[in-house]
Formats: C-alpha cells, sequence, structure tokens
C-alpha cells in the first residue's frame, strides 16, 4: 500500500471497547492521523439518527459510512450523499416471510432514516437481546407499528435495511445459510451474535468505502481499514490495508491483512500507529 490518505472503522467492538468507550489512546490516534491530513470516516452498521454524539461530534469527521453502506452522510453539510436500498415488493416480501416462517425471532425495518417494528415485536426486544445497552439502543430508535408490510407498502419506499434478532444460535447460523438462497437479491450480514444485517446487494461497507475514495479522489490502496464482524467483511477486502482487531470473527481474520489488538487493547490505535506513524 501507499501512504495511508484515509481511515475508515467500524464502531462496536473495534473502535468502541466492551464498555461502549473510545479509549483515549485510540482517540488520540485518530487525532493525530487527522492532524496528518488523513480523512477520518467511520463505518456502522447504524442509521444515522441512532450513531453515537460521541462519533458525530468529532471535529475531524466529514462522512460517516451509516447502514452497513446503505447511506453515505456529509457531517458538516448534513446530508446524505448517497442512499442504497432494497426493492419495496422485496422489503414486503422478507417482513412476510419473517413473520410467518420465523415468529420465534423479531426484526425491525429501517426506512427513511427511521427504524420501525412491529408492536409484537417491539414488546419482545428484551428476550432477544444480548444485555440491556443493546435492548435501550434497539428500543430507543425503534417505533412501533400495528402492521409492518402495511406500513412498508403505504410509504411506498424500500427498506434501507432490515435486521433480524434471536439469541438461538442454530436458527440464526441457518437463516445466514437459508435466506440467500430464497432471495438472492439481497445482503444477509452479521455484526453481533443475536443478529442477521439486510442490505441491498450494493449496499455494503466496501461500496461505502469506494464511494468516499472516489468522492475524495483518493486511490484505494491508500486506504485504511479495521473491523470485528462478518458485516465488516467488504471494508477490510476492499481497503489497501485491511485490518481486523484480535477479538473479531474468524471469517474476518482469514481475509485480513493484518490482526491487531483487541478493542479493549486500543488495537485501532496500534494499527494506526503501525501503517500511519513509522512510514
Amino acid at each position: 500500500m501507499g501512504n495511508v490518505k484515509l481511515i475508515a472503522f467500524d464502531l462496536d467492538d473495534t473502535l468502541f471497547n466492551t464498555k461502549k468507550e473510545i479509549p483515549p489512546e485510540t482517540f488520540n490516534a485518530l487525532e493525530k492521523a487527522a492532524s496528518m491530513g488523513i480523512e477520518i470516516v467511520p463505518a456502522t452498521g447504524r442509521f444515522w439518527y441512532a450513531v453515537p454524539e460521541s462519533i458525530k461530534s468529532m471535529k475531524f469527521v466529514r462522512y460517516i459510512i451509516t447502514l452497513n453502506g446503505g447511506e453515505i452522510f456529509d457531517v458538516k453539510e448534513s446530508k446524505s450523499l448517497a442512499r442504497f436500498e432494497l426493492s419495496v415488493g422485496l422489503t414486503i416480501a422478507l417482513a412476510k416471510t419473517f413473520e410467518e416462517y420465523f415468529p420465534e425471532a423479531i426484526y425491525d425495518c429501517v426506512m427513511d432514516g427511521k427504524g420501525f417494528m412491529n408492536q409484537k415485536c417491539f414488546d419482545k426486544i428484551p428476550e432477544h437481546m444480548i444485555n440491556e445497552w443493546q435492548t435501550k439502543l434497539v428500543r430507543d430508535f425503534r417505533t412501533p407499528v400495528d402492521d409492518l408490510p402495511k406500513l412498508i407498502a403505504e410509504k411506498n419506499t424500500g427498506g434501507q435495511k432490515m435486521q433480524i434478532y434471536t439469541l438461538d444460535k442454530e436458527l440464526r447460523e441457518n437463516l445466514l445459510k437459508a435466506l440467500p438462497i430464497v432471495f438472492p437479491k439481497a445482503l444477509f450480514t452479521s455484526a453481533i451474535k443475536n443478529n442477521i444485517e439486510i442490505n441491498a446487494l450494493s449496499a455494503n461497507k466496501g461500496n461505502g468505502l469506494k464511494f468516499i475514495a472516489q468522492h475524495l479522489n483518493i486511490p484505494l490502496e491508500n486506504t485504511l481499514a479495521f473491523g470485528d464482524g462478518l458485516n465488516d467483511i467488504d471494508l477490510i477486502k476492499t481497503a489497501g490495508t485491511g485490518i481486523a482487531m484480535e477479538n473479531a470473527c474468524e471469517e474476518l481474520k482469514n481475509v485480513a491483512d493484518y490482526i491487531t489488538l483487541s478493542c479493549n487493547d486500543n488495537g485501532v490505535a496500534e494499527g494506526i500507529k503501525k501503517f500511519c506513524f513509522t512510514r
């Protein structure tokens, strides 16, 4: 790779430690990189309204990849630069399938930057979450509705992202294998051990990185990226140098160019120092 001109990174369990904090050493490394003229780009599965203020308020962050690449935001201009959505018909078909065949799980849908969930799913959120933090996050950013497939049809808007939540490991693994076969025009990934994330085929973090790099006239070989989950694979494969956290899933480690320390040990800072400050 050439000199790093752009650093992209996932948030949860990558930039953030397991306490959902940005370690001071990691923040300082980002700040120093930005002072060197390196573009700093968060890349998250969250939608804009659910991106933490600790990220939005970073003075050196101009662009954010949200919804796994489903939407690219210009923070300075407070506007969306690009959106990639599931078709309306496919969104409705997915919603009806989840309701009819997988009632033991719950699901949601993000449309126009807002999250929606059937009331019966909303009421069961605590049963399907890993911890109280995730329970609060999902509750705070989902609006309960009576009939989600009907709402999708009425809005006539495709989903920017859908999610299935279940703590049943076997069900989740089976769905990750089966759903891409049934719905080949959607992309199925996962960020944490109790979810499946569904996006348009073109909506992935790798394509988000390509969009911003092209927007800024930065060659991909001059980009550095960090991640930990299945939804980071395209990001890590696309970047000039892709770095997996020590706590990353094995699938991501297998495609990474380098494995750094864990999110609890300033892994992002260690990677930045190695590839940006020692060259």
